[in-house]
């Protein structure tokens, strides 16, 4: 999958830059940008991306995603004062903003 100028290749579990370089994902990372991609251009409540990411029966709290966010964000190189790929969507969420192509 593809968006912007990133690779995400889910058969080896890889992120690549357009220049080739695979930079290292976390299994939560890996899972929350699989579930981003999965729902391009639609508002994910915290809740629905726990849920995705770990399993509704999670006892981890909403806050570690937005932990994840935050880590995967530095990692897409996208300014967290004004992100373009992720959004902040205050009160409901976020946002993966980009085109995706398979």
């Amino acid at each position: 999958m593809r968006f912007e100028e990133w690779t995400l290749d889910h058969g080896k579990r890889e992120l690549i830059e357009k220049d080739g370089v695979v930079v290292s994902l976390s299994g939560a990372e890996y899972d929350l940008l699989s579930a981003f991609l999965a729902w391009p251009q639609v508002i994910l409540t915290r809740e629905k991306l726990l849920d995705a990411t770990r399993g509704s029966s999670s006892m981890i709290s909403d806050r570690s995603i937005d932990i994840q966010v935050s880590r995967l964000r530095r990692k897409l190189r996208d300014d967290p004062k004004s992100p373009k790929l992720i959004k902040t969507m205050w009160g409901d969420g976020y946002i993966f903003t980009p085109d995706i192509r398979r």
